[in-house]
């Protein structure tokens, strides 16, 4: 078990990461206060490397300052950067039908269709955390719409902008029941019980009766519509450790919110199938992604290391050592957590690494991306902070 010495150290290197490292990054580098929103393209040393604008980044990052708001008492320039996106994404994110554009360049023009439904989906938590911390009557209203319009476009969520052929392959992608429990752990007490209940209740059906295999002891990132398997094609067989331990810490914390221990420990032995398949023996880390039958991926980058796919292992360990005491969970929070501190922190400069090659070396020194930005590190940081500040005060 945890003793409070181990607690306490382990809790004093979450804060000072959160607050000393990460957070001063993205406020020395990301906030473009000439044309307004974030810089997300970001170099080692934070040199911005690219000036397009990716709303999905600009939707974390409001919501992560704002969280910051809440969590540890509002700070004026933690207030302020959160202002600076919402301000340029009303200004200029979205198209004609309300969706929000995948891209735009550094002035607001839109690069990129509104084809992608995440990026509404973090636009929907980013006002919705805004309108909480300053009191923003008008972003409350716009995340509920957007939530709203969420439900209507989930079945066909690319709608027009789709690439399938109608009637070809149907697999069901995880993807969409994860963002959903994201969502409902975000928008508590924002959209009524009555209209948030259900949907929590079907997703963590599809979630359990569709991608979970306990036969298998796996979780399919696709499946088809009854729960059954495409294996005679590599999207049929994939794996991605970080998205399931991702998708089932937050589901650990919604059925805990909602007293279902069962659940708990059932998300807690899955956790275990996916960490115990997902780690390089070899070198170390959590592979990105994996072929069920072990054959190749069509993933250029499947035995990579990534910072998020750690972040989120992390955070599901720890949630699972507090809820259940298990000290097999703990064994794995500290093989995680000495991985990533070793290898993906950057004290040099600040932030983590993004992307390590599979012995753990950095393939490039970027800190921001296309899909990397203020969200999965700083968010791992505080909840673990939180998680372990409550394991030191209770009996």
């Amino acid at each position: 078990m945890l003793d409070m010495r181990e607690l306490a150290g382990y809790h004093e290197t979450y804060r000072a990461e959160l607050f000393d490292d990460v957070i001063p990054f993205w406020l020395d580098h990301s906030l473009d206060r000439e044309k307004g929103g974030y810089f997300s393209l970001l170099e080692r040393d934070g040199t911005v490397f690219d000036t397009d604008k990716y709303a999905w980044m600009q939707g974390r990052e409001i919501w992560m300052f704002s969280k910051l708001c809440s969590v540890y008492g509002t700070r004026p320039e933690w207030l302020e950067a959160a202002k600076l996106g919402v301000d340029f994404m009303r200004a200029h994110g979205r198209a004609e039908n309300g969706d929000f554009y995948f891209a735009m360049d550094r002035e607001g023009r839109p690069l990129i269709q509104p084809y992608n439904i995440f990026s509404d989906c973090f636009m929907c938590t980013a006002l919705a955390e805004y309108a909480r911390v300053s009191g923003d009557a008008q972003a409350a209203e716009e995340g509920l719409a957007i939530y709203r319009r969420i439900q209507q476009r989930k079945d066909n969520p690319k709608g027009i902008w789709t690439k399938a052929v109608p009637g070809g392959r149907n697999l069901c992608a995880m993807a969409m029941p994860m963002i959903q429990m994201m969502m409902a752990r975000e928008l508590k007490g924002f959209v009524p019980d009555e209209e948030l209940m259900p949907i929590i209740e079907s997703n963590l059906e599809l979630f359990f009766n569709r991608h979970v295999d306990r036969e298998r002891e796996c979780v399919f990132e696709r499946v088809l519509p009854d729960g059954g398997h495409l294996f005679d094609v590599m999207e049929g067989r994939l794996l991605n450790p970080g998205h399931a331990l991702e998708n089932l810490w937050f589901v650990m914390d919604v059925a805990h919110d909602l007293g279902r221990e069962d659940m708990v420990s059932d998300a807690a032995q899955i956790m275990l199938w996916t960490a115990r398949r997902g780690w390089d023996e070899r070198y170390g880390g959590l592979f990105y992604y994996q072929d069920y039958m072990g054959y190749p991926t069509d993933k250029l980058e499947s035995q990579m290391k990534l910072w998020w796919v750690h972040a989120e292992a992390i955070n599901a360990f720890l949630l699972a050592y507090k809820l259940t005491g298990s000290e097999e969970h703990l064994d794995w929070f500290r093989r995680l957590h000495d991985y990533s501190f070793a290898h993906f922190s950057d004290h040099a400069y600040g932030e983590w690494y993004g992307y390590l090659d599979r012995q753990g070396e950095p393939a490039f020194g970027l800190k921001g991306g296309k899909w990397k930005g203020f969200f999965h590190l700083p968010r791992m940081l505080m909840v673990c902070e939180g998680w372990l500040k409550e394991m030191m005060e209770r009996p």
